[in-house]
C-alpha cells in the first residue's frame, strides 16, 4: 500500500473510532437524562401518594367526627 493511501486509512478509523466515542458519549448521557427523569417522576409521585392518603385520613375523620357529633345531637 502506498504512503497516501496507509494515510487515508488511518485518517477513515480515526474518525469512525472518535465518531463511535461521540455516539457513545450521546447514548450514555440520553441514558442519565431518562433515568434522572425516572427518579424525578417517581419520587413526585410517592409525594402525590403521600398527600392522597393524608387527604384521605383527613376526610375520614372529619366524617367520623361530624358522625359522632350527630349522634351526640340525636341522643339529647
Amino acid at each position: 500500500m502506498t504512503t497516501q493511501k496507509e494515510a487515508r486509512k488511518a485518517m477513515a478509523e480515526s474518525l469512525q473510532h472518535q465518531e463511535h466515542i461521540h455516539e457513545n458519549m450521546q447514548s450514555r448521557s440520553q441514558e442519565e437524562i431518562e433515568q434522572s427523569l425516572g427518579h424525578e417522576i417517581e419520587e413526585e409521585a410517592r409525594e402525590l401518594m403521600v398527600e392522597q392518603r393524608q387527604h384521605t385520613k383527613h376526610i375520614k375523620e372529619t366524617m367520623l367526627s361530624r358522625s359522632e357529633e350527630a349522634i351526640g345531637q340525636t341522643e339529647n
